[in-house]
């Protein structure tokens, strides 16, 4: 990351990408968005500011990824709680 100052776009741009996939979350996010990865670092960096449509297409990414992770969450916790079962440990939540 550059030392340029960040508008509150490209700062939520990249926020978002942080809390969806971390340190790395320039590829994971252009997967979501389809935003491609150079112009996502290009923001980050303060380079490039985003235009309403890539604002729009990382948002539509964001909640994409927001349902199947939701769906993901759900699979694994039920995974998770047949184990237990099985054990004779399942605690209630």
């Amino acid at each position: 990351m550059s030392d340029r100052k960040l508008s509150s776009r490209s700062a939520r741009v990249v926020a978002a990408g942080e809390a969806l996939a971390g340190e790395r979350w320039q590829s994971a996010l252009a997967r979501a968005s389809g935003v491609k990865q150079q112009l996502l670092a290009m923001i980050a960096s303060g380079e490039r500011e985003p235009t309403d449509d890539v604002y729009r297409k990382v948002a539509a990414g964001l909640k994409k990824e927001a349902v199947r992770l939701a769906r993901t969450s759900g699979r694994v916790h039920d995974m998770a709680d047949r184990m237990l079962s099985e054990l004779g440990e399942l605690e209630e939540d």
